[in-house]
């Protein structure tokens, strides 16, 4: 099963609009994904119209739950979601005090391959225990990049945190991505020439994304002809496509 990691320093980057969304478009390709929220902010619920409850990864983590308790359907054929809420912030603490702590995610993931296609693994802004702890699990990483220096400047930080944990990074998605001010080409003519080979497809900044979180859907389900449906499902491809290159 892959497991692919989404991961940004700096909050905002549109990180949990790209795990959604991303995971639906692999659901929309006839995969079975299962989404799994490592922020305990659990905006994954929030955006697929589920009324968050218990038990959730913090007792999964915690042996306090068995992973199938945990794991609630969506409305999306074929996608699956492994919540979060904020009891996981307290797992920033106590999970570096159990043994192998950075591999308990992966032995969730692991034990669930009979039943899943692929994991896509949202994170919380920054680099701390639950990152790391998600970077572990994971076969691939993606990044995501808005158009601001202070996101581009953080990109090295990210690809530190790839290379610790042994995971390939498949790509940097520019997000919120916009043509309309000199900061946001400038940001993007330096992506572009920083990172060639590691640029995906760009998604566009849509108010139908929010749209889509607020109908509790992702974007493939709620205007499926629209541009940004159009392009994550292109996203979902080329990840795919990277990940075999790799896997090959």
């Amino acid at each position: 099963m892959e497991k692919i990691v989404v991961a940004a320093h700096k909050g905002g980057s549109g990180k949990t609009t790209v795990a959604v969304n991303l995971a639906g478009a692999f659901a929309n390709l006839g995969m079975r994904v299962l989404l799994v929220d490592t922020d305990p902010q659990g905006a994954c619920a929030a955006a697929l119209g589920i009324t968050q409850g218990k038990p959730t990864l913090y007792e999964v983590l915690m042996g306090q739950a068995q992973r199938q308790e945990a794991i609630v359907g969506t409305s999306v054929p074929g996608l699956s979601l492994l919540p979060s809420d904020l009891d996981l912030a307290g797992a920033e603490v106590e999970l570096p005090k159990l043994d192998n702590w950075h591999q308990g995610l992966g032995r969730v993931l692991i034990s669930l391959e009979s039943v899943c296609d692929l994991a896509i693994i949202d994170t919380p802004p920054g680099l701390g225990v639950l990152s790391y702890s998600a970077f572990n699990a994971a076969t691939g990483a993606l990044v995501t990049c808005p158009p601001e220096f202070m996101a581009f400047r953080a990109l090295p930080h990210l690809q530190e945190m790839t290379d610790r944990a042994g995971v390939p990074l498949l790509g940097i998605i520019p997000t919120m991505a916009t043509a309309t001010t000199r900061h946001a080409r400038e940001v993007m003519e330096q992506l572009n020439s920083q990172y060639a080979n590691l640029v995906l497809p760009a998604i566009p900044r849509r108010v139908a994304l929010q749209d889509a979180a607020l109908a509790g859907l992702p974007i493939t389900s709620f205007e499926p002809s629209s541009d940004v449906a159009e392009r994550f499902m292109a996203l979902a491809r080329e990840v795919l496509s990277r990940g075999k290159n790799l896997a090959a």
